[in-house]
């Protein structure tokens, strides 16, 4: 018999307004049914962990799992002579997803990809999307996705809304690298032609929208700008109240940063660390001047929480296993 003992910190947030509804607290899509809420999962970047695919595949459905694998960020049909010969390069490189259907762990397996952004609003594009339990993207250039696949902003594209539909009933949306820094609503891109030694600056643009209160930081790291450059766009609240449209959303928005080799598994307002390194959760204080850093270890699970007419209540969970 397995015991779970459990014990919870919480570390209470100041906060000047309170969401009704939790789902909000990250913008995360809404349930169609409220006992099977589907799943994000942002990995960080570098290897993709055996545990981090394999809890992918399990939460599509494991061997009834339907998979998409968008792979556009880092591969374009224009490089190759044809649509074969394009397969047969992603194939290759992505041999580990590619073989799933055949050895019987999922369900079907396919690749869906494209050049052309006008697909993004084709039926017969976005059909596979449909009946997918799992899209996974992968890393590249997320300016790639944006252009192929985000509509003009407030506008979303067919492609977009068909994502939202894998989540809502159900089923798990993940990236890693670009494809993770694609999944939110407010997409990051940062400068790199600033001098190494100074913090570079932030850019952001538009992506899928399936997180529309959270910006994503991924291959994370302490050093070379990426902690100020993540940290001044979060602290910046006119400017996420621009970006987003919502006058007001800029001091709820939290921040979430995944370094390589680690990912974030994200039900409503659940978030665990699975993979080989950390993930880290920035907090917004009342006037949104400051931030609470949080960081997590592999296997560490926390829930945010918003109280009636209290401060939002971050629970740190600290599970022991006892067989």
């Amino acid at each position: 018999m397995r015991f779970r003992a459990l014990i919870l910190t919480i570390l209470l947030l100041l906060s000047d307004s309170w969401l009704a509804a939790d789902d909000a607290l990250l913008g995360f899509p809404k349930p169609n049914d409220d006992a099977k809420p589907g799943a994000i999962v942002l990995h960080g970047g570098g290897r993709v962990t055996d545990e981090t695919f394999e809890r992918f595949i399990e939460l599509a459905g494991g061997q009834e799992a339907r998979i998409v694998f968008v792979p556009s960020a880092g591969f374009r049909l224009a490089d190759y002579r044809g649509k074969q010969e394009f397969l047969n390069a992603v194939n290759l490189r992505y041999g580990s997803w590619a073989k799933l259907a055949r050895e019987g762990k999922v369900a079907s397996f396919q690749f869906l990809a494209t050049d052309n952004p006008a697909d993004a609003d084709s039926d017969l594009f976005i059909k596979p999307l449909l009946n997918a339990t799992g899209v996974w993207f992968s890393g590249g250039s997320q300016l790639r996705l944006n252009y192929r696949f985000v509509g003009e902003f407030p506008q979303t594209t067919k492609f977009q809304d068909a994502l939202m539909e894998v989540v809502k009933r159900g089923g798990v949306v993940g990236g890693t690298s670009a494809g993770t820094a694609a999944i939110p609503e407010i997409m990051t891109l940062w400068s790199e032609r600033e001098n190494p030694d100074s913090p570079e600056t932030a850019v952001a643009a538009h992506g899928f929208g399936l997180l529309r209160n959270a910006i994503v930081e991924q291959h994370f790291q302490a050093r070379g700008g990426r902690l100020e450059r993540f940290c001044k766009l979060l602290r910046d609240s006119p400017r996420l109240d621009e970006l987003t449209g919502r006058p007001g959303s800029g001091r709820l928005m939290v921040g979430l940063a995944i370094e390589e080799s680690a990912a974030l598994v994200i039900r409503r307002n659940h978030l665990e660390v699975i993979g080989d390194a950390r993930a880290h959760i920035f907090l917004k204080s009342s006037g949104s001047k400051s931030l609470t850093w949080h960081e997590l270890d592999p296997r560490e699970t926390v829930q945010l929480r918003k109280l009636p007419g209290a401060p939002t209540a971050l629970l740190r969970e600290e599970t022991a296993l006892v067989r």
